[in-house]
Protein backbone atom coordinates (compact mmCIF):
# COMPACT_ATOMS: atom_id res chain seq x y z
CA UNK A 1 0.00 0.00 0.00
CA UNK A 2 1.33 3.14 -1.10
CA UNK A 3 1.50 6.17 1.19
CA UNK A 4 -1.26 8.22 0.11
CA UNK A 5 -3.29 5.07 0.11
CA UNK A 6 -2.56 4.52 4.20
CA UNK A 7 -3.15 7.79 4.65
CA UNK A 8 -6.56 8.18 2.97
CA UNK A 9 -6.90 4.57 4.58
CA UNK A 10 -6.91 6.08 8.46
CA UNK A 11 -9.34 8.61 7.00
CA UNK A 12 -11.64 5.96 6.19
CA UNK A 13 -11.77 4.71 9.79
CA UNK A 14 -12.27 8.08 11.21
CA UNK A 15 -14.55 8.22 14.14
CA UNK A 16 -17.91 10.15 12.41
CA UNK A 17 -21.14 11.14 14.39
CA UNK A 18 -23.90 8.31 14.14
CA UNK A 19 -21.39 6.67 12.13
CA UNK A 20 -22.58 9.02 9.16
CA UNK A 21 -19.16 8.76 7.09
CA UNK A 22 -19.62 11.73 5.56
CA UNK A 23 -16.19 12.36 3.98
CA UNK A 24 -15.18 12.10 0.24
CA UNK A 25 -11.73 12.78 -1.23
CA UNK A 26 -10.46 14.18 -4.31
CA UNK A 27 -7.21 13.60 -4.93
CA UNK A 28 -5.44 16.03 -7.25
CA UNK A 29 -2.01 14.98 -8.80
CA UNK A 30 -2.03 17.13 -12.30
CA UNK A 31 0.45 19.90 -12.21
CA UNK A 32 -1.95 22.29 -14.20
CA UNK A 33 -5.12 21.96 -11.99
CA UNK A 34 -2.49 22.35 -9.09
CA UNK A 35 -1.22 25.35 -10.26
CA UNK A 36 -5.25 26.52 -10.82
CA UNK A 37 -5.97 26.03 -7.09
CA UNK A 38 -2.88 28.12 -5.91
CA UNK A 39 -4.07 30.98 -8.39
CA UNK A 40 -7.46 31.13 -7.08
CA UNK A 41 -5.81 30.68 -3.56
CA UNK A 42 -4.37 33.93 -4.59
CA UNK A 43 -7.33 35.85 -5.71
CA UNK A 44 -9.09 35.09 -2.17
CA UNK A 45 -5.73 36.25 -0.57
CA UNK A 46 -6.31 39.34 -2.10
CA UNK A 47 -9.96 39.60 -1.35
CA UNK A 48 -8.99 39.06 2.25
CA UNK A 49 -6.29 41.88 2.63
CA UNK A 50 -8.58 43.76 1.40
CA UNK A 51 -11.12 43.56 3.94
CA UNK A 52 -8.34 43.55 6.66
CA UNK A 53 -7.78 47.41 5.18
CA UNK A 54 -10.94 48.20 4.99
CA UNK A 55 -12.33 47.25 8.41
CA UNK A 56 -9.16 47.59 10.45
CA UNK A 57 -7.74 50.75 8.81
CA UNK A 58 -4.24 48.94 8.27
CA UNK A 59 -2.74 46.14 5.67
CA UNK A 60 -2.69 43.13 7.59
CA UNK A 61 -1.05 39.48 6.80
CA UNK A 62 -4.56 37.29 6.67
CA UNK A 63 -2.50 34.05 5.74
CA UNK A 64 1.01 31.93 5.72
CA UNK A 65 1.39 32.10 2.15
CA UNK A 66 1.27 29.94 -0.83
CA UNK A 67 4.36 27.57 -0.12
CA UNK A 68 1.79 24.73 -0.24
CA UNK A 69 1.88 25.33 -4.36
CA UNK A 70 4.78 22.93 -3.86
CA UNK A 71 3.12 19.73 -2.66
CA UNK A 72 2.97 17.30 -5.55
CA UNK A 73 -0.58 15.87 -4.08
CA UNK A 74 -3.62 17.98 -3.30
CA UNK A 75 -6.62 16.31 -1.42
CA UNK A 76 -9.52 17.72 -1.34
CA UNK A 77 -11.48 16.74 1.49
CA UNK A 78 -15.53 17.39 0.73
CA UNK A 79 -18.55 16.38 2.74
CA UNK A 80 -21.43 14.98 1.83
CA UNK A 81 -24.78 16.59 4.02
CA UNK A 82 -27.03 14.41 2.84
CA UNK A 83 -25.76 11.87 5.42
CA UNK A 84 -27.41 13.94 8.26
CA UNK A 85 -30.02 11.79 7.40
CA UNK A 86 -28.08 9.35 9.89
CA UNK A 87 -28.83 11.19 12.59
CA UNK A 88 -31.68 10.37 15.15
CA UNK A 89 -34.39 12.88 14.54
CA UNK A 90 -34.20 15.17 17.67
CA UNK A 91 -29.85 15.32 16.47
CA UNK A 92 -30.63 16.22 13.14
CA UNK A 93 -32.73 18.79 13.50
CA UNK A 94 -30.57 20.44 17.13
CA UNK A 95 -27.67 20.08 16.00
CA UNK A 96 -26.68 18.60 12.67
CA UNK A 97 -24.31 20.76 11.74
CA UNK A 98 -21.83 20.59 14.59
CA UNK A 99 -21.77 16.68 14.25
CA UNK A 100 -21.67 16.92 10.08
CA UNK A 101 -18.58 19.79 10.53
CA UNK A 102 -16.79 17.75 13.75
CA UNK A 103 -17.07 14.17 11.60
CA UNK A 104 -14.91 16.37 8.49
CA UNK A 105 -12.75 17.36 11.24
CA UNK A 106 -11.69 14.19 12.74
CA UNK A 107 -11.13 12.85 9.12
CA UNK A 108 -8.76 15.84 8.33
CA UNK A 109 -7.04 15.11 12.24
CA UNK A 110 -6.67 11.76 10.78
CA UNK A 111 -5.10 12.65 7.52
CA UNK A 112 -2.42 14.90 8.83
CA UNK A 113 -1.29 12.64 11.33
CA UNK A 114 -1.18 9.65 9.28
CA UNK A 115 1.34 12.09 7.04
CA UNK A 116 3.79 12.71 9.97
CA UNK A 117 3.75 9.05 11.44
CA UNK A 118 4.85 8.10 7.61
CA UNK A 119 7.39 11.36 7.58
CA UNK A 120 5.14 13.59 5.21
CA UNK A 121 4.27 17.11 5.93
CA UNK A 122 0.85 18.16 5.45
CA UNK A 123 -1.31 21.33 6.50
CA UNK A 124 -4.90 22.18 5.87
CA UNK A 125 -6.01 24.92 3.78
CA UNK A 126 -9.50 26.13 5.25
CA UNK A 127 -10.06 29.10 2.70
CA UNK A 128 -11.14 26.20 -0.07
CA UNK A 129 -14.82 26.32 2.04
CA UNK A 130 -15.12 30.25 1.56
CA UNK A 131 -17.90 31.18 -0.68
CA UNK A 132 -15.61 32.83 -3.81
CA UNK A 133 -13.24 29.36 -3.56
CA UNK A 134 -15.47 26.74 -2.87
CA UNK A 135 -17.32 27.89 -5.91
CA UNK A 136 -14.65 28.49 -8.45
CA UNK A 137 -13.09 24.62 -7.16
CA UNK A 138 -17.02 23.07 -7.21
CA UNK A 139 -17.07 24.77 -11.34
CA UNK A 140 -13.32 23.59 -12.19
CA UNK A 141 -13.76 20.26 -10.15
CA UNK A 142 -16.58 19.12 -11.67
CA UNK A 143 -18.09 18.65 -7.60
CA UNK A 144 -22.03 18.11 -7.89
CA UNK A 145 -24.11 19.57 -5.62
CA UNK A 146 -25.01 18.94 -2.89
CA UNK A 147 -21.81 18.34 -1.80
CA UNK A 148 -19.73 20.59 0.08
CA UNK A 149 -15.88 21.83 0.40
CA UNK A 150 -14.42 21.05 3.99
CA UNK A 151 -9.84 21.49 3.38
CA UNK A 152 -7.69 21.13 1.14
CA UNK A 153 -4.98 19.20 2.43
CA UNK A 154 -1.01 19.38 0.00
CA UNK A 155 0.83 16.48 0.65
CA UNK A 156 4.39 15.75 0.08
CA UNK A 157 7.88 15.13 1.46
CA UNK A 158 9.70 18.60 3.27
CA UNK A 159 12.68 20.00 2.11
CA UNK A 160 13.16 21.56 5.62
CA UNK A 161 11.23 21.09 9.02
CA UNK A 162 8.63 23.16 9.93
CA UNK A 163 9.26 26.26 11.76
CA UNK A 164 6.59 26.98 14.08
CA UNK A 165 5.29 30.59 13.16
CA UNK A 166 2.71 30.89 16.31
CA UNK A 167 3.71 29.97 19.85
CA UNK A 168 0.95 28.11 22.03
CA UNK A 169 -0.51 28.89 25.10
CA UNK A 170 1.11 27.15 27.87
CA UNK A 171 0.05 24.13 29.20
CA UNK A 172 -0.62 25.34 33.23
CA UNK A 173 -2.72 28.15 31.82
CA UNK A 174 -5.61 26.06 29.89
CA UNK A 175 -5.95 23.44 31.77
CA UNK A 176 -8.47 23.20 34.96
CA UNK A 177 -8.47 20.61 37.79
CA UNK A 178 -11.79 19.92 39.33
CA UNK A 179 -13.16 23.53 38.62
CA UNK A 180 -12.63 26.18 36.60
CA UNK A 181 -10.09 28.33 37.51
CA UNK A 182 -11.46 31.92 37.11
CA UNK A 183 -7.69 33.40 37.16
CA UNK A 184 -7.21 32.13 33.60
CA UNK A 185 -10.09 33.27 32.27
CA UNK A 186 -8.97 35.03 28.95
CA UNK A 187 -11.40 37.80 28.58
CA UNK A 188 -10.39 38.55 24.98
CA UNK A 189 -8.00 38.23 22.17
CA UNK A 190 -8.13 34.27 21.14
CA UNK A 191 -5.19 32.93 19.64
CA UNK A 192 -3.49 36.55 19.88
CA UNK A 193 -3.51 35.91 24.23
CA UNK A 194 -4.67 39.17 24.75
CA UNK A 195 -5.74 39.17 28.43
CA UNK A 196 -7.77 41.98 30.62
CA UNK A 197 -5.81 43.37 33.00
CA UNK A 198 -7.84 42.38 36.12
CA UNK A 199 -6.52 38.30 34.63
CA UNK A 200 -3.44 38.65 33.56
CA UNK A 201 -1.72 42.19 34.78
CA UNK A 202 1.70 41.29 32.53
CA UNK A 203 -0.40 41.17 29.49
CA UNK A 204 -1.41 44.74 28.54
CA UNK A 205 -4.62 45.23 26.00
Amino acid sequence: MNLLKKILEAARWAPSAGNSQPSEFLVIRDLEIREKIVEIFKTQMRDEIEIEEATRGQRRRVHAGVDFRHAPVHVLVLGDPRTNDAYPMRTKLDKWEAHFYSSLANCVLQMLLAAEVLGLCSMYISDVASPYFSVMLKSFLCIPEPLQIYHLLPIGFAKRSPTIHHPRRALEEIVHHERYDRSKFRRRGGASGLYDEDVHPGHRV
